[in-house]
């Protein structure tokens, strides 16, 4: 998720001055907004500054004619030089490239080179209208002071060509993309801990809600469920509610427990099936969200089914994807079952979590029932 470039960034990731001609720092960097509002700015002060050239030149006595020549090409000089790499730069953050900012550096880089050549041209003219009678190069006599100065002023020079070219720009733009993506990522942490809040109840209400009815009818039964319940709430409630890493492994575990409870109610009419390679145990894995596609499977697919059904939980992996899928031979997909809370909180921590790089599937299967299936980026 990226800040949108035509509105304010939030107070929390702005930095410097925002007051009068500097509101535009309130906007991302290399935005259009922000672009305008820089290009304003410094382009009253570079006229101000050339204004105060042309009145001292005035005072020396000057040509008239000569003097307007310099303060147009001074002028239009630097102009050139601020504005041409962040030109360039808010061009490519407009377009929303993939690789934004290795594009942001080389189009500052241009912007470095434009601005050299801008005031090599500025200068040149500008040289000509103030020397009467230039001397060439070679017949000039330059004293070792003379020298090291020139050598001093060619490397302030390169500072100011980076800065005229974009280069502190670039350095804010990066700064504020760090920001704006620590600041996201609290954001993301604290709607997954209430996401996994909703997630919690609403997997032990289905279960208790489950057992009541056996309660009366089969209180053998019932026990049954109760100790498998509890077996499963002692395993898998540290796993639920501990803040570090999860891995597939351990949410296998938990559906797993889970499903032992839901067979002990059921009996015969539900068997499960685990395929998934010991190597693929490891990797890291969004919490719950195979539990509930698991949920899913047995509330709206087996459980409606009447006689035994099977479901099978597969994961497998492609190059720098994994794909865990939930499968189940029940009565298949039906209307509103895409938009149900479980589904809906799984695309949404999906989001959070891997933007566009992850998705979530639902469709139905051939030989009937339907199939779940999250596909996640993984490292190499």
């Amino acid at each position: 998720m990226k800040p949108s470039l035509n509105e304010p960034l939030p107070a929390d990731l702005i930095v410097g001055m925002t007051w009068g001609p500097f509101r535009y720092r309130k906007y991302p960097v290399f935005s259009m907004p922000w672009l305008k509002g820089r290009f304003w700015t410094t382009g009253i002060a570079v006229v101000l500054y050339g204004m105060l050239s042309f009145i001292t030149h005035v005072v020396i006595k000057t040509p008239l004619m000569n003097n307007l020549a310099t303060t147009g090409y001074f002028i239009a000089g630097f102009l050139l030089m601020l504005n041409g790499g962040p030109s360039l730069a808010s061009w490519v953050r407009h377009r929303g490239m993939k690789r934004e900012g290795l594009a942001i550096v080389g189009a500052v880089v241009l912007g470095i080179i434009f601005a050299l050549f801008s005031d090599a041209w500025a200068s040149s003219h500008i040289e000509t209208e103030l020397a009467e009678k230039p001397v060439p190069a070679a017949e000039r006599k330059i004293s070792q002071l003379e020298e090291a100065t020139l050598q001093l002023a060619k490397l302030g020079a390169l500072f100011i060509y980076f800065g005229c070219g974009g280069g502190l720009a670039c350095l804010g733009y990066f700064s504020e993309r760090r920001r704006w993506w620590a600041r996201h990522a609290l954001q993301s942490d604290m709607q997954l801990s209430v996401l996994q809040a909703q997630i919690e109840p609403h997997f032990l209400f289905n279960t208790l809600a489950a057992i009541r009815p056996l309660i009366r009818e089969d209180s053998v039964q019932a026990e049954k469920v109760l100790d498998a319940l509890a077996d499963h709430l002692r395993a898998t409630l540290p796993k639920m509610r501990e803040g570090g890493a999860h891995t597939l492994g351990q949410q296998l575990e938990i559906c797993g427990s889970y499903l032992a409870v839901m067979q002990a109610r059921m009996g015969d009419r539900l068997q499960f099936e685990m395929h998934v390679p010991e190597e693929l145990h490891s990797i890291d894995f969004p919490p719950l969200m195979l539990l509930s596609l698991v949920e899913n499977a047995i509330k709206h697919g087996i459980e409606p089914k009447p006689g035994p059904s099977t479901l099978i939980i597969r994961a497998q992996s492609h190059g720098q994807e994994l794909s865990a899928a939930v499968l189940d031979d029940g009565v298949g997909l039906r209307d509103g079952l895409q938009s149900g809370v479980g589904l809906a909180n799984i695309r949404e921590q999906l989001l959070l979590r891997y933007q566009s790089r992850a998705r979530l599937t639902v469709v139905s299967r051939p030989e009937g029932g339907t199939m779940s299936e999250i596909t996640l980026p993984v490292p190499a």
